[in-house]
């Protein structure tokens, strides 16, 4: 009898592990409220309701035992150990919290709805299809001209042959924290993932092509991606007697562990190929030449961020599905709300109304109210919230990656979609504002289920 009474008097006056058991059961009963997906339909609001009561309970029942053990504890005039008991009991709960948020930041959780969101959405809004061009540096497709480059030789690349040799470092330094590089090196098979470069020529004669293209770096002992060609800038391309043979991926060699791997698929026509991988060489030597008239890290930020600001008085939104890539997408955002904020990027349904996707990223603004200002959506955001973008999708949409997907529907199956910008001011006594609203039709991102060697890509 003593020992049981030393015991419940031990637990009353130091119930650490008592909070500890109560928070566990707290958080494993949010599982079922913030993924209620997991539950059968039948009786998913019955275990959610159970949930909740059981959450309640262990909350309540652990803030009477940190409540009992801190009155007694100053009866007793221990009050450091009082004081202790209370702030482990904060501790505990707040950890608790900590798992919740991040819980519900990887589910995804749909906000609340205001009385401004129950608003009847317009349903005979035109729906535009998602290939505006985007601006910013970490967009992910770039238009070619291939009409006058050669199609019998591989393009000269001086700007990336001399950071690659002579400034290696601050070379390495660009293409690692460049949303537009990064998250895909060692990947010989990059074209069959999103998050990289896709170069598009004019379509002629309705057959359409692109170049895939990403950068490689090998270390000593690394091997040499598979299936490539390797060449050097200038190089004589490979001659093949059969007009329509497969035309062959290419690693541009730049003289020390960098290769440009160059994807072409469209058209088997080899004049029409090697006319655009020549294009998309030289566009990419293009775009280095900030970095060779000044290779310091000032220019590598510069390049990162791109220009911010262009003159306009009228808030627009851009939305691009990179092609090959479908189900993905960025956004920008061009606007000036004239005072620090946040800008709130809703995807909305248009057939129910329901809110799909909350995007975020902070404000820029200025007093000029003639000057419109660059958001990149998801590319402003946090790494730790644009980390979960893709959820299950995390090894192909690394946290580098200015991509996201909406998660309703199949993949090749469009559905309609509000995409709403509006305005949280800081000032938390003014209420927020509509920017704009523009219809796209999206289809959702559905991941290959099996990687198809670099070898077997077919070239249409």
């Amino acid at each position: 009898m003593s020992s049981h009474f030393y015991s419940f008097w031990r637990l009353l006056l130091y119930p650490t592990r008592l909070h500890i058991f109560c928070a566990s059961i707290a958080l494993l009963c949010c599982v079922p409220i913030i993924f209620p997906e997991i539950c059968p339909e039948t009786i998913r609001s019955t275990v959610i309701s159970y949930a909740g009561g059981v959450l309640l309970g262990a909350q309540g029942f652990s803030t009477a035992f940190v409540v009992l053990s801190v009155v007694i504890h100053i009866f007793r005039l221990s009050n450091t150990r009082a004081f202790s008991q209370f702030f482990k009991w904060c501790g505990i709960w707040a950890c608790c919290i900590l798992c919740y948020i991040l819980l519900a930041v990887a589910a995804d959780v749909q906000p609340p709805q205001t009385q401004e969101d129950r608003a009847p959405i317009q349903t005979n809004t035109t729906l535009h299809p998602a290939r505006d061009q985007l601006n910013g540096p970490a967009s992910l497709v770039i238009p070619i001209d291939p009409a006058r480059q050669p199609f019998d030789k591989l393009a000269d690349a001086p700007n990336l042959i001399m950071l690659e040799t002579q400034h290696r470092e601050i070379f390495r330094e660009y293409l690692e924290h460049s949303p537009r590089w990064s998250g895909l090196d060692g990947d010989d098979t990059f074209y069959s993932k999103p998050g990289h470069l896709v170069m598009v020529p004019p379509t002629t004669s309705g057959a359409p092509g692109l170049v895939h293209v990403c950068f490689r770096s090998l270390v000593e002992g690394d091997p040499l991606p598979e299936g490539y060609t390797i060449m050097k800038p200038g190089a004589e391309l490979p001659a093949d007697q059969d007009a329509h043979a497969r035309i062959p991926d290419i690693a541009v060699d730049l003289g020390l562990n960098h290769y440009l791997l160059l994807a072409w698929r469209g058209t088997a026509h080899r004049e029409t190929a090697f006319r655009a991988i020549n294009a998309a060489i030289a566009a990419t030597d293009a775009r280095m030449q900030p970095l060779v008239e000044s290779p310091t890290r000032e220019t590598v930020a510069r390049m990162l961020l791109g220009r911010e600001s262009y003159p306009g008085d009228t808030p627009e939104l851009r939305l691009s599905e990179p092609l090959a890539q479908e189900g993905a997408y960025q956004a920008e955002i061009y606007a000036n709300p004239g005072e620090p904020g946040v800008i709130l990027l809703y995807i909305k349904d248009l057939e129910n109304d329901r809110t799909l996707r909350l995007l975020n990223c902070p404000a820029r603004y200025s007093a000029n109210p003639g000057e419109l200002f660059r958001h990149d959506i998801p590319g402003s955001m946090p790494h730790w919230i644009r980390s979960t973008a893709g959820d299950d999708l995390s090894e192909l949409f690394p946290s580098s990656t200015p991509l996201f997907v909406i998660r309703t529907g199949k993949q090749h199956q469009y559905f309609g979609v509000a995409f709403e910008v509006w305005f949280k001011p800081s000032d938390v006594r003014r209420n927020r504002r509509l920017l704009l609203r523009r219809c796209y039709k999206v289809q959702a991102y559905d991941p290959p289920a099996l990687e198809t060697p670099a070898t077997d890509s077919p070239q249409t």
